[in-house]
């Protein structure tokens, strides 16, 4: 589940990510992906606005000393299988998707980017980042829309996402837009899935069986593997769902994937003054 003997790392951004101290989220992408020698390129397909997303970025990545930062926008599936777009992923060391619309990063599921994505993140130390519907696109699935305040069948809508990190649906903006309702709704579609809600300006960073987070939020885990499902007779009707188990992690926390298990960073008790 959490890439267990890859060599890459993901950076998975729950969006609305500091922009303008250098610090946090970005800082932590930057700095895996080589510090001031790092080759980057923003990939902004899913946004409406490429060029001024690709511009924040650029000045972003070069107040942290990269010189290195070109954009790529793949829009529609030739883009995405074009050697030269190939030849610019094959000499990045750090991919950043940028947010907007997830549904626009449907067209690059199964490309040739894709597959190069995924096998320089396996064997070849690639670090990706996604934030706000790029953070949503990591996943084997992704949520692709849903507004509803109930966990049940019509709160959610999942589709292929870019199957960077198996097993896990991933929400963004998530605590700041009320979503545990729709991360919950998903997950009971397939409860083998671990639940992962980023918080804003809230970061995970994947690899090696786990996640560690970072950032100024909280992320939360739902875990259903254990759970009881009963559906209601009507979509739009509230399901039941015992025996969900519940994780809120700051930073400094970390979360081994594989087993499903916590860990508590450097925090106090409650009983502590």
């Amino acid at each position: 589940m959490g890439g267990a003997g890859r060599k890459g790392r993901l950076l998975i951004i729950g969006g609305a990510e500091n922009r303008t101290c250098g610090s946090g989220a970005l800082e932590t992408f930057v700095e895996l992906a080589g510090g001031e020698d790092a080759r980057i390129v923003v990939v902004t397909t899913a946004t409406e606005v490429p060029e001024e997303v690709a511009d924040e970025y650029t000045a972003v990545f070069g107040r942290l000393g990269v010189t290195s930062v070109r954009e790529l926008r793949l829009l529609g599936r030739a883009a995405a299988d074009d050697a030269a777009t190939l030849r610019a992923l094959d000499a990045a060391t750090g991919v950043l998707f940028s947010g907007g619309d997830q549904s626009r990063i449907r067209t690059l599921v199964g490309s040739r980017t894709n597959e190069l994505l995924k096998r320089r993140l396996d064997q070849e130390g690639l670090v990706i980042a996604g934030t706000s519907a790029g953070a949503t696109a990591m996943g084997h699935w992704m949520i692709l829309g849903g507004h509803g305040h109930e966990v049940a069948a019509s709160s959610v809508k999942v589709g292929p996402g870019l199957g960077l990190l198996d097993n896990v649906l991933i929400d963004m903006h998530f605590n700041e837009r009320g979503r545990l309702p729709r991360l919950m709704s998903g997950i009971a579609l397939d409860t083998r899935l671990l639940g992962v809600g980023i918080d804003e300006d809230t970061a995970i960073v994947v690899g090696d069986g786990q996640f560690d987070v970072v950032g100024t939020g909280v992320v939360t885990v739902v875990d259903a593997g254990q759970s009881t499902i009963a559906y209601a007779a009507s979509d739009d009707e509230p399901m039941a769902m015992l025996d969900v188990s519940l994780h809120l992690l700051p930073a400094g926390c970390a979360f081994q994937m594989n087993d499903k298990l916590p860990a508590i960073g450097n925090m106090r008790g409650p009983e502590e003054d």
